[in-house]
């Protein structure tokens, strides 16, 4: 698999339990998948910026390249800021699901951008070879930082 499939197969994740948390009622199942929601995005976005995002600019040297990865960067800052939001918000109130309801636009608008410009942009520099390597650098790297963050979760003995 390379890192744009990899990459997809996250989006695709992330979108189907955005779908969830406006498809039930379960206040408490809202609250879970939403808990869900943050783990897989914080994950991603961390080792995306660390893996993809790196590599594409240290390969491009490119004054566009450099700005679509900024703004993708601040889009990542804009939806860790809507999850902070969320995460103080009682998930049954009208406030959290207008909240949410643009919260799901800001990452629907971030993973097409990032679909139809950036990896497009990325296939012109990355070879075959280093798109199958990002994708098993990132896949290792979100695994030892849900190793950690589950870790840090467990009581101490």
């Amino acid at each position: 698999m390379d890192i744009y499939s990899y990459l997809k197969k996250d989006h695709k994740k992330v979108a189907d339990l955005m779908d969830q948390v406006i498809a039930t009622s379960d206040s408490g199942q809202r609250q879970k998948l939403f808990e869900q929601i943050k783990l897989e995005l914080t994950l991603h976005a961390e080792t995306e910026e660390q893996t993809f995002y790196k590599t594409i600019l240290k390969e491009t040297r490119s004054k566009a390249v450099e700005e679509k990865m900024d703004h993708a960067d601040h889009e990542h800052d804009e939806i860790d800021q809507y999850l902070q939001t969320l995460s103080t918000l009682p998930v049954d109130t009208d406030k959290w699901h207008f909240t949410f309801g643009e919260f799901k636009q800001a990452v629907t608008h971030h993973v097409h951008e990032e679909e139809n410009e950036i990896f497009e942009k990325a296939k012109q520099y990355l070879s075959p070879e280093q798109a199958k390597s990002l994708a098993k650098e990132m896949d290792s790297l979100k695994k030892a930082a849900l190793k950690e963050m589950t870790k840090s979760l467990e009581p101490a003995q």
